[in-house]
């Protein structure tokens, strides 16, 4: 089976690296404009000549409607470096995807329980579960998840809900600094009234880009 991961992390190093090739060949000037319509035009044939495993078709399709829509703005280039940067981070030294150990999610726990957010890792979450928090930032995980999710020697073995009411990028940034990668499924509606849901899955690999880090250059 082809992870998600994996195959994003092959494509967006191959346009990176075309890119340059194209560059130092002459074909392609360096400046933005000339790039945007490079990468424009590199994800349409990328999927016409299904140079990648379906699993990130999804997401190529995402970034050929923002070129198409955005032109230069899109900032395909300036992703793609970013993406890169935060894939090398949770892939291993040969770029495979690596287990997610329960001590990961313990140890966000405790950063998140320091910052003064309440942590509820205790509870069942059902179909509908009303918890309130005092005004403080919470943070919810299914204590049968938590016990049904990890095999004996706690690793990851099936996907397990975070339930978030607060500031998100806090605790995607955090998870991040622990390797963990956060898919968002909800902002605000779901099984825990207020909070929204982002799933970690093992190995850190689901279907779709997860959320990271805001990029620091965005900021500058």
């Amino acid at each position: 089976m082809v992870l998600f991961s994996q195959e994003i992390y092959k494509l967006i190093t191959t346009a990176l690296t075309e890119l340059s090739a194209s560059q130092v060949s002459g074909r392609t000037p360096q400046n933005p404009l000339s790039e945007a319509h490079y990468f424009g035009a590199w994800v349409t044939t990328a999927m016409k000549q299904k140079r990648f495993d379906s699993v990130v078709l999804e997401t190529l399709k995402g970034w050929q409607r923002q070129a198409r829509s955005l032109g230069k703005n899109a900032g395909l280039k300036k992703q793609f470096i970013y993406l890169e940067k935060c894939y090398s981070q949770v892939l291993n030294a040969d770029k495979q995807v690596q287990a997610v150990n329960v001590e990961q999610l313990n140890t966000l726990y405790a950063q998140l329980t320091d910052d003064d957010w309440m942590v509820t890792t205790d509870m069942q979450v059902g179909e509908k579960l009303n918890r309130h928090s005092g005004g403080r930032q919470s943070l919810i995980v299914c204590a049968e998840q938590i016990s049904s999710c990890f095999d004996a020697q706690g690793t990851l073995i099936k996907p397990i809900s975070l339930y978030v009411r607060g500031a998100q990028q806090e605790i995607i940034d955090l998870a991040f600094a622990q390797d963990l990668l956060l898919y968002k499924i909800t902002d605000y509606k779901s099984k825990v009234k207020y909070h929204g849901e982002f799933i970690v899955y093992p190995n850190n690999d689901g279907t779709a880009l997860p959320e990271f880090p805001i990029d620091s250059s965005e900021q500058e």
